[in-house]
């Protein structure tokens, strides 16, 4: 990431593209901060990876494939995150109520490799930020389930109610084409000329962007009126990263993080039946669910998996947030636009940022 100063944009001109988690806080910030903001967005089907993302803030179940950079930045947002809402004076449905790790006996050899890789990457941490529960209450429908580490500091967010509140305040307050941008350059955007340009295109932007690719996610929403979970569940698997993310008027999110594919096709039967039985193994409850929506997508990662915030003159890029867009958006936005004299901590009225690197 760049960390030196290139410029004020305060007041000025500026043109957003891609209307993602990342670009839209980038837009909606740089708006508080009095920018006439131009947003360049042609997705009006809501297919982009931010409407299929389950919105977890989980930085420390990620810490486990991740270093602490991102684990830094993770913490730094999920505190960011209630403000943002705050602000943004619209129903957003969130939780802090953190994350079960669970497994089934014959995964008990993975779970154990968990939680040892968090004991050594977190150190004297551990114990203010997980606790190795032998017999859980938190969840009394799991309660057969066995061991759990419960990771005290995470939450989560609606991904889709976060975006529709994003884009509802900056078409209030911004110009929003619905067009893709042909040409992006410095301080141009399909030949109009601003002040400043954020590229925030995702994968769109592979060809400007070396070693940019995707990392498949796929998304099973169901309606189970039978299961009552209210925290976030991580079931180790040893295939995927599987989650079961609680919603609203018992809605829940089942999904895999991380697989190696840009495909962005339609899930597969043995995915579909995959994800389904480890959400039924979990709690029976599953298997009376309601199947509301199957959705796949794929995020943009660079091949070291770190965001990307690149400044030229008149043009910043920033990308490369993988699989943990909700999870570094936030902090990484704010250290874009802290180069360019827009303050994210007084709109926000938070504490002064720690720096990325």
């Amino acid at each position: 990431m760049s960390s030196t100063p290139v410029g004020n944009i305060r007041g000025k001109k500026i043109a957003v593209v891609g209307a993602g988690i990342c670009g839209s806080l980038t837009a909606w910030l740089a708006q508080q901060a009095g920018c006439e903001v131009h947003v360049f967005e042609p997705d009006r089907d809501k297919k982009s990876c931010s409407f299929t993302a389950a919105g977890m803030l989980a930085p420390m179940a990620e810490l486990e494939s991740s270093d602490d950079n991102i684990y830094r930045l993770g913490l730094q947002s999920v505190s960011l995150w209630p403000s943002i809402i705050k602000a943004l004076e619209l129903p957003i449905f969130s939780r802090h109520d953190g994350t079960l790790v669970v497994s089934h006996r014959q995964d008990v050899g993975a779970f154990n490799q968990f939680v040892n890789v968090l004991k050594n990457k977190l150190g004297e941490q551990f114990s203010a930020s997980c606790e190795l529960l032998r017999e859980q209450n938190l969840e009394p429908e799991l309660k057969n389930l066995g061991t759990a580490l419960y990771l005290k500091k995470e939450a989560q967010v609606d991904s889709h109610q976060v975006l529709a509140a994003l884009h509802k305040r900056l078409q209030q307050g911004s110009h929003w084409h619905w067009q893709r941008a042909e040409s992006i350059s410095s301080q141009q955007v399909n030949g109009l000329e601003f002040s400043w340009v954020f590229d925030c295109r995702g994968l769109a932007a592979a060809q400007d962007i070396p070693g940019l690719h995707g990392v498949r996610g796929e998304v099973i929403t169901v309606h189970a009126p039978q299961v009552n979970i209210t925290r976030m569940v991580r079931v180790m698997h040893p295939r995927y990263k599987i989650y079961i993310v609680p919603r609203e008027h018992n809605r829940y999110l089942i999904g895999a993080t991380e697989i190696q594919s840009e495909d962005t096709g339609p899930m597969s039967v043995r995915s579909t039946l995959e994800l389904l039985s480890a959400a039924f193994s979990v709690h029976s409850g599953f298997a009376e669910a309601r199947i509301l929506a199957l959705d796949t997508n794929a995020r943009p990662a660079t091949l070291d998996h770190q965001p990307i915030i690149n400044h030229q003159f008149g043009l910043t890029r920033i990308n490369g947030l993988y699989r943990h867009g909700y999870l570094l958006a936030p902090a990484v936005v704010a250290k874009a636009l802290g180069a360019l004299a827009i303050d994210a901590a007084s709109i926000l009225k938070q504490g002064v940022y720690a720096d990325c690197i």
